[in-house]
């Protein structure tokens, strides 16, 4: 299948080839470099399932498609990926998040190894005793250096607020506790159901000209190369993943919370849930737009609010505004380091509070939105953009690359459909206090 996109420019190739796995080629026509990256529709929001070949379903432990992603670079021989890759000159990475596992390499020549290779290492998994017993204590230190992260503990802690039950309210890494109860057996298991090519995506961003050689049909030719790769390998046959999706109300699990760390100034986050509710085609990826207009014109750094922070000395130099969606809710989240948490809470709060009705003039609203659509259309210009983002919203539904036609038909009109999102039962806030705030206390108690 080929897609052209007359107004930013650009074309997609899909094809799925017979075992399942989809191969989307975007070619960037002059670019040295490529970007190559194998996706899997696995990340940590899902825990539970039915395993390939059983009829019940299985809990695993948390963390466990993060420790997956890790434990697949070391190889039968003993060799690490990583090492591989290196020797062909190209930069390779991985990452998990609540709903992707994603393999990548970049680079300028090789390419065709490359892609060869991450086929490989990917569809030959190799767990034991041993070397998932040596992971728990790697990934034990990451999680422990996540934890001492005031970022990190800022996140994880207002997602716990946020949600009762959904996976978001966990940390991708899962616990300290449940990474101890992973084995190999549960690899596997989680490896054979979602790491089956019908489960996979392999997008490639860059010249096909370049990385074949050769002028005509060099994209047909990248195609014949994965084909030929996937052709000389034995997989079981195409199955539907049943999951167990948890399911809950739009009322936050906790309204507040706060904690000490080694820090200098306080930390805070104040959350917005977004209920769950069935996306449409595209709605989920619009979605974090008009949120992202509504946000920037409310409190981004441009805004008459933002200024007032500034001068009632409520923040310290910049607040960090995000909005995630995945197919089911998802959040919104205002971040800053204050003096003054609990009027930072409580002027953020009030600011929520009052989208409920929406008021914004015709000549705002554009400012922000063509702001917003700038951004964006330079993002395009990044290789790695181009791949995770189209994959990000492939995964809900959507396409990225129609991203700015139904962005530049938006009206105020469409902002006024989110008021009903803004409500004080689906707010919550949490704070990083310094510690020095604790020994202060401990101190006039004694006193």
């Amino acid at each position: 299948m080929v897609k052209k996109y007359q107004n930013i420019n650009e074309t997609v190739y899909r094809e799925t080839l017979e075992n399942g796995l989809e191969v989307i080629i975007i070619p960037k026509k002059g670019y040295k470099r490529s970007f190559v990256s194998l996706a899997i529709k696995y990340g940590s929001l899902v825990n539970k399932f039915i395993p390939r070949g059983a009829s019940e379903y299985l809990e695993v432990p948390l963390g466990i498609a993060h420790f997956l992603e890790h434990k697949m670079f070391e190889m039968p021989s003993g060799e690490d990926a990583t090492d591989v890759f290196a020797k062909l000159g190209l930069e390779s990475n991985a990452s998990t998040n609540y709903t992707t596992t994603a393999y990548l390499f970049s680079g300028t020549n090789n390419i065709i190894e490359g892609i060869n290779y991450l086929l490989d290492f990917v569809q030959e998994p190799y767990f034991t005793d041993e070397n998932v017993e040596k992971e728990q204590g790697i990934i034990a230190q990451e999680l422990k250096m996540y934890m001492d992260d005031p970022v990190d503990a800022l996140h994880v802690a207002l997602m716990e607020n946020l949600f009762q039950v959904y996976p978001l309210r966990y940390d991708i890494g899962g616990t300290l506790e449940s990474i101890k109860k992973i084995t190999k057996e549960y690899l596997y298991q989680c490896y054979h159901t979602f790491y089956h090519p019908s489960n996979m995506y392999l997008i490639i961003v860059g010249d096909p000209t370049m990385i074949i050689g050769q002028e005509e049909g060099a994209i047909a030719e990248l195609f014949n190369i994965i084909r030929t790769n996937q052709q000389k390998k034995t997989f079981d046959e195409i199955t539907d993943i049943t999951k167990n999706i948890l399911v809950e109300d739009a009322q936050v699990e906790k309204s507040s919370g706060f904690k000490h760390m080694d820090i200098v100034m306080p930390k805070v986050a104040v959350g917005l849930k977004l209920p769950f509710e069935k996306y449409q085609k595209n709605q989920a990826m619009m979605l974090e737009l008009q949120l992202k207009i509504l946000l920037e014109a409310t409190l981004g750094p441009s805004s008459d609010n933002f200024q007032e922070m500034l001068d009632l000395e409520l923040i310290n130099g910049n607040i960090y505004l995000d909005v995630y969606t995945d197919s089911l809710c998802g959040y919104v989240k205002i971040q800053a380091n204050t003096h003054k948490p609990n009027e930072f809470i409580k002027y953020i709060r009030e600011k929520l509070l009052s989208l409920k009705k929406i008021k914004m003039q015709e000549e705002v609203f554009e400012r922000f939105k063509k702001s917003i659509l700038g951004n964006f259309l330079k993002a395009l210009n990044n290789l790695e953009f181009i791949a995770f983002s189209y994959l990000e919203y492939l995964f809900k539904d959507s396409d990225v690359f129609e991203a700015i036609s139904l962005f530049e038909k938006l009206t105020i009109k469409d902002l006024k459909k989110l008021e009903k999102y803004f409500h004080k039962d689906a707010i919550s806030d949490f704070t990083i206090l310094p510690s020095f705030n604790l020994d202060k206390k401990q101190k006039k108690e004694k006193q």
